[in-house]
């Protein structure tokens, strides 16, 4: 009932989107050099697209509805955005030593045809992993999600397969032997909390979800793994950048985690962070 009462929350949020206005949300990393890598996701209306900017130059990486990600780590910056396309809607390139790299396209490992809908990347010992997640245009209540490995330099590994995780995607980092994902939770009247689960190196979940959050204004969610711990740092109510550990993943119905307030962010403000796990502020613009 969880996983499916999610993904339905989150659809009718995004078709909502769609039908009166754009909505424009940005996500920052930090390249090798210091320089800011952003991207802009605009979904729905005419401006629809994902747009990418490196020191003073932008370029249109989709033209329509789509999802994207991009995650600082081994010397450069990974992109990956999920476009709705019947052959290759997986696409992922690298900025690193300042250059733009060209787009690689991955296909699905089956026969569907479905939306756009979560995307989360993070790096890893041995390179980068990316989760893919599609929902069925005709049944809100089933989403797909798809685990690509690449290695250092961008390169995939392996090819694209599907896990069984059904949950909404908000960020994912390495935890040591596997992965800590972040979940949005929009089940409630009065907000959205983020919760956490656990998946196998290989992908597989190791525990129904969490509640790592109290409900509120919840969006540009990043999973941070330096010290033994595990912290997300996001967007939270009233505009500030807020702070919870959550290397412990927890209870369904209950909240232990505590979470710090780290200071106003402004609109015209997007949360960076930087290979070695440091947060900053960057400009949206």
């Amino acid at each position: 009932m969880y996983a499916r009462f999610v993904c339905l929350a989150a659809l009718l949020s995004t078709t909502s989107a769609y039908a009166d206005n754009a909505q424009t949300q940005v996500r920052a990393a930090l390249t090798s050099g210091g320089d800011a890598a952003r991207l802009t996701i605009v979904t729905g209306g005419k401006q629809a697209g994902v747009k990418l900017a490196v020191k003073d130059k932008s370029i249109e990486l989709y033209n329509g509805d789509a999802v994207a990600t991009l995650e600082a780590g081994h010397g450069r910056v990974l992109v990956a955005v999920s476009v709705d396309a019947k052959k290759q809607p997986f696409q992922i390139l690298t900025i690193a030593d300042g250059k733009v790299g060209k787009p690689i396209g991955l296909s699905r490992p089956n026969k569907r045809s479905d939306f756009p809908f979560a995307i989360a990347a993070t790096a890893t010992p041995d390179g980068f992993t990316v989760f893919f997640q599609e929902v069925e245009p005709d049944n809100a209540n089933e989403a797909h999600t798809y685990m690509v490995e690449l290695d250092k330099t961008g390169a995939v590994t392996e090819e694209a397969r599907e896990i069984q995780v059904p949950w909404w995607l908000a960020a994912a980092a390495w935890n040591g032997k596997g992965y800590h994902l972040g979940l949005f939770y929009a089940g409630e009247a009065n907000g959205t909390r983020l919760s956490m689960v656990s998946l196998t190196k290989e992908g597989s979940p190791e525990q129904h979800p969490d509640w790592a959050t109290q409900p509120g204004m919840l969006s540009e969610v990043h999973l941070v793994s330096a010290g033994g711990s595990i912290r997300a740092i996001y967007r939270g109510t009233g505009n500030r950048m807020y702070q919870t550990d959550v290397t412990k993943i927890g209870q369904w119905g209950q909240v232990s985690a505590k979470t710090k307030d780290l200071g106003a962010l402004g609109k015209d403000q997007a949360i960076a962070i930087t290979a070695k796990g440091a947060v900053t502020k960057i400009k949206a613009k």
